[in-house]
């Protein structure tokens, strides 16, 4: 049944054949197998560094971003009163102008009445002048006539300042 010399001889090529096997394609195989478990843990080992260092950079963006935020808020709010201080000043300015307005017109009011009053009283010394002088001719002397009318003219000045105070 079993020959012994064949046994022997297919185990010895069965041995050679693993040999050869191992020596020429199990280790070049495994070889190739740990250069390619090596090359991808290093490409996960720099993914997972990449994925790092992009959540290092997102939050480093966000903190700029709420940053600038701020900053537009804050620029804003300064804008905002700087914008109300300047309308609170061009009020103010124009409250003074407006005050200055009317204390020039109320000024140029009081210039013109007084002129119109200085007129008013030339006239009527005038008048009375000329009434005095057509009723009484020759009777009266000038200077007698100059005192009546001094005397109606303070008296028209007294009753006419009653009335505008």
């Amino acid at each position: 049944m079993i020959d012994p010399g064949q046994f022997l001889q297919q185990t010895v090529n069965f041995l050679i054949l693993l040999f050869l096997l191992k020596r020429f394609l199990y280790q070049p195989i495994r070889k190739f197998l740990d250069e390619r478990t090596a090359a991808i843990e290093d490409t996960i080992a720099q993914a997972e560094a990449d994925q790092s260092e992009a959540e290092k950079l997102r939050s480093e963006l966000e903190e700029r971003l709420a940053e600038g935020r701020h900053e537009a808020k804050e620029y804003l709010d300064n804008a905002m009163r700087r914008s109300e201080k300047m309308h609170e000043e061009l009020l103010a300015e124009a409250k003074r102008e407006a005050e200055q307005l009317k204390q020039r017109a109320q000024a140029d009011i009081r210039r013109e009445q007084e002129q119109a009053w200085a007129e008013l009283k030339d006239q009527v010394v005038q008048l009375s002048f000329q009434i005095a002088s057509k009723v009484v001719k020759n009777s009266l002397d000038e200077k007698r006539h100059q005192e009546l009318v001094n005397d109606v003219v303070a008296d028209l000045d007294e009753s006419t300042l009653g009335e505008r105070l």
